[in-house]
């Protein structure tokens, strides 16, 4: 087991505060000392647009400042990972979640249960290829985000408001949709992950609980056996890891600890794939934002140096 010591800590957390966004160093402050979450709300306003959703390049691969569907799930996604939950009493928080529920029920079209991630404005505007608008989204999507923001709904809003049992009626048609694959895809892997840590959170459909973990599980069996490079480590991250895919994980661990750069750093290593000089400028922005994700993945499975 290689663990990020505390020196490579000490690194990071320095070059956090001299080349992260004011966002990604407030969510590595959270992670850290949970009492400082608070100021990632503040952070969160930036992005946020008048009619709720959020845009602006929260997302960095894609500069489109409109509000979209996977823009609201990367927040979500954000408060998910600091543990903000329904029982908050910050003011903020509940105008933010309360806001860009309004803008995915009453401003974004439904199709068979589920939200398009894209917009059509993101191709006005600098973007990766992973954020180009098509209008075969549904495919190459399948049901992310939409899965998980239902999860996430479930845990900001409390039980008696609107947006609870909007996203309740959701949930049978992703339920259904899972059960019938045999195999999931990275998108899906990712959104019913995510649903499934929120369900697990709340105590919510066991069995569901169990099926979508096995789902989740037997694809990783599969893909383990083609010898696919799969992020296995952040994929299972909210289940019950089988001793046989246990060591497939560890090794991904140790992988990701090693492939810290000398600047103390990870690099990123996607490619937008379009013909954009903004790309550069997103990629330094990523020093900070990927290197926020593996810290916190890191820590979730306790593979930080104390």
């Amino acid at each position: 087991m290689s663990y990020l010591s505390k020196e490579q800590q000490s690194v990071l957390t320095r070059q956090l505060y001299n080349r992260a966004r004011d966002i990604d160093v407030a969510i590595y402050n959270a992670a850290i000392d949970p009492a400082s979450k608070e100021f990632v709300l503040d952070c969160l306003m930036f992005y946020r647009n008048s009619d709720g959703g959020f845009g602006n390049g929260l997302e960095i691969d894609n500069y489109n400042p409109h509000s979209s569907v996977y823009q609201v799930y990367e927040a979500f996604r954000i408060l998910d990972e600091l543990d903000f939950d329904s029982s908050e009493e910050n003011e903020l928080f509940s105008d933010l979640v309360q806001k860009a529920c309004n803008y995915l029920f009453n401003k974004c079209l439904l199709q068979e249960g589920r939200w398009n991630p894209l917009t059509p404005s993101n191709n006005d505007y600098a973007h990766s290829k992973e954020y180009h608008y098509d209008g075969n989204e549904q495919n190459r999507f399948g049901y992310h985000p939409t899965a998980a923001l239902i999860g996430y709904i479930l845990r900001f809003v409390r039980p008696t408001k609107v947006y609870y049992k909007k996203a309740m009626k959701l949930l049978n048609g992703a339920f259904s949709y899972i059960e019938e694959k045999e195999e999931v895809t990275e998108y899906d892997w990712i959104s019913f992950g995510a649903l499934l840590g929120c369900l697990k959170k709340l105590n919510l459909y066991p069995n569901w609980q169990q099926l979508i973990e096995d789902k989740l599980i037997h694809t990783a069996r599969i893909k383990v056996k083609a010898g696919a490079t799969v992020n296995l480590a952040r994929l299972l991250a909210n289940c019950s890891i089988p001793l046989d895919l246990k060591p497939y994980v560890e090794q991904q661990l140790d992988t990701l600890v090693a492939k810290i750069a000398p600047h103390g750093l990870w690099e990123y290593e996607k490619s937008w794939d379009m013909p954009y000089p903004e790309e550069e400028s997103a990629k330094l922005k990523w020093l900070g934002a990927i290197s926020v994700d593996h810290y916190l993945l890191l820590k979730k499975y306790h593979w930080i140096e104390k």
